[in-house]
């Protein structure tokens, strides 16, 4: 009786218990991902962070959030998150600082919205699963790099579409399927690699029903719509914006088909062994593949076939993940020409989404084993799978450091993929623009020796040579870039001071007469042309573009200078 009233006498001392270890727990996840990141907390703008926003005239701008949604400049449709960008303009402007912890948040955000969705689905180490996926080293791009928040802000609408379709499929209430078909179309105005949620809608239901019914794919059926139109417009900007005319080596079916087999089995390997990361991969020679790349796909198979043979037992399970895995990652292994294959084939921020599958039955297949198993046992499985967090949170740290600073970035990506064009092209503008010509010009040749077929490497290297003064070997590498990319007005403008700098002034004056017919208001055309009318004699027309390039700057010091140059000569000609 005693006993049976102090059992009875604190009914609610298992509730308070049970919020304490979850806040516990959320607050590991959040504690693991703020460690894992200190390096970048004060970590520099990287790599396209430029573009995207520090240059994006959009961000600085009042009328920026119209324009981002109904007039983007970008080259990818990504309205919600450049307008969740726009905001933190507003608050942290050209500090990277905010928007790095800002990204740290959204991701630990991510994980617990992970853990809450596989609790819903009643799926066994929820939390293991989501504390696995927040400490993962694949994940340290997607994080680290700012432009990335396209994936960090995109993933909780993603699990919340998921979570509400479970709950309504659960549930049978329609509250529930508006709100995944939002946050659905949310997801996909944030970054379109979500596209592929109406099939893992399908795969759900097998999961849980052993059948795709004609009611399922009518449920679906608003999802495949929402993606098939924002992927057509994602579709249109990759291959008008940001492919442009630019060469993607991809190559036909057949070398397609091997990128793909070689990419889905060295994204499943990272995600078992996430060491000897790199921001760019070395691109492999697949056009035309070698027959060993294809073989890639025999264990791929292998492992679908094994999983669907037992899939009236565990394979069920492991084909869910599985799938989900193949299902997310299908549209970035190769068979769609991207603009990333333009410096490689695969890459970490890729698999963020794609991941979670494999991790979700790492977890699971833990959890159900210790269960299965003597005390014992099981002791030294968790053991050994504390050890291994640890290792991860370790080997995510330290490479977090590396996303810190750009410089740091590209030289430990050459340090083990010498042949990466991009990272040579990037380091050396980063010397050039320091003033360190002469360390920078090695790697605008090495670049450019690599990829040839380049605007943006042969312009790099005219730079270079220009600032060596070797204005002819600059003038040939500007007139290829201008042949490769005709419509690049800095092109354009490059030959023109170099031609000017090399006394070629005819040609110059041409160049700046038709440049300023494309940009009329560009104060520095109007002060090169200026200058070259000036060398080429013609003082009263320079005297007139350097009074025009001051009415359009009038703080213009280069373009005052000139003038009173060009006035002193006139007097002295008199």
């Amino acid at each position: 009786m005693g006993v049976g009233r102090i059992i009875m006498s604190n009914p609610t001392y298992s509730r308070p218990a049970r919020w304490e270890v979850l806040v516990l727990q959320g607050a590991l996840i959040f504690l693991a991902c703020l460690w894992i990141y200190t390096p970048v907390y004060h970590g520099e703008w990287l790599w396209d962070d430029d573009y995207l926003i520090t240059a994006n005239p959009a961000m600085r701008s009042v009328d920026g959030l119209w324009r981002l949604w109904f007039a983007p400049s970008t080259a990818d449709f990504l309205p919600l998150t450049l307008s969740f960008l726009w905001i933190q303009w507003q608050f942290f402007g050209m500090d990277p600082n905010g928007y790095h912890i800002v990204s740290i948040l959204l991701h630990s955000m991510g994980a617990c919205f992970l853990w809450m969705l596989l609790v819903r689905t009643k799926i066994r180490g929820a939390w293991t699963a989501a504390l696995l996926f927040a400490i993962h080293p694949l994940c340290v791009e997607s994080v680290s790099w700012v432009a990335e928040q396209k994936n960090t802000f995109s993933l909780p609408f993603f699990l919340l579409a998921a979570f509400f379709y479970v709950t309504f499929d659960q549930r049978e209430s329609r509250k529930y399927y508006f709100l995944a078909l939002l946050a659905f179309l949310a997801a996909m105005l944030s970054k379109s690699s979500v596209v592929m949620f109406p099939f893992l809608i399908l795969l759900y239901a097998w999961w849980q029903r052993g059948t795709i019914s004609r009611r399922d794919i009518l449920r679906s059926a608003p999802f495949f719509l929402i993606s098939l139109a924002l992927g057509m417009v994602t579709l249109f900007f990759q291959l008008h914006r940001a492919i442009g005319n630019e060469p993607i080596p991809l190559g036909g079916f057949d070398s397609r088909l091997a990128i793909a087999g070689m990419g889905g089995l060295f994204y499943l390997t990272k995600i078992f062994w996430p060491f000897g990361l790199l921001p760019i991969y070395p691109q492999w020679d697949a056009n035309p593949a070698p027959p060993f790349y294809f073989a890639a796909w025999i264990p791929l198979i292998a492992a679908g076939v094994l999983f669907w043979m037992k899939r009236k037992s565990w394979g069920r399970h492991a084909l869910m993940a599985y799938g989900f895995y193949f299902i997310t990652i299908l549209p970035v292994l190769g068979f769609v020409a991207m603009s990333y294959m333009r410096v490689g084939w695969v890459s970490d921020h890729l698999t963020y989404i794609p991941m979670i599958g494999v991790l979700v039955l790492i977890s699971s297949s833990l959890n159900h084993a210790a269960i299965q198993l003597r005390p014992v046992v099981r002791n030294w499985i968790w053991l050994g799978a504390a050890a291994c967090g640890g290792l991860l949170v370790f080997q995510s740290h330290s490479y977090a450091a590396i996303w810190a600073n750009e410089d740091v970035l590209w030289l430990h990506t050459l340090k083990y993929n010498e042949s990466c064009w991009q990272a040579h092209n990037r380091y050396g503008s980063r010397e050039f623009n320091r003033g360190n010509h002469a360390a920078a010009l090695p790697h605008f040749e090495r670049a450019t020796a690599l990829r040839p077929d380049l605007a943006e490497t042969q312009n790099n290297l005219g730079s270079g040579l220009l600032a060596a003064k070797d204005t002819k070997a600059a003038i040939s590498r500007f007139r290829e870039a201008l042949r490769l990319s005709p419509d690049i007005l800095a092109i354009q403008a490059n030959l023109g001071r170099a031609l000017m700098l090399d006394g070629q002034n005819d040609e110059a004056i041409l160049i700046y007469t038709d440049l300023l017919k494309k940009a009329p208001s560009h104060a520095g055309f109007r002060c090169n042309l200026g200058i070259t009318l000036f060398n080429a004699g013609r003082i009263d027309d320079a005297i007139a573009a350097f009074k025009q390039s001051l009415e359009i700057d009038p703080h213009f010091n280069e373009a005052s200078d000139y003038l009173k140059i060009a006035i002193e000569a006139k007097g002295n000609r008199k």
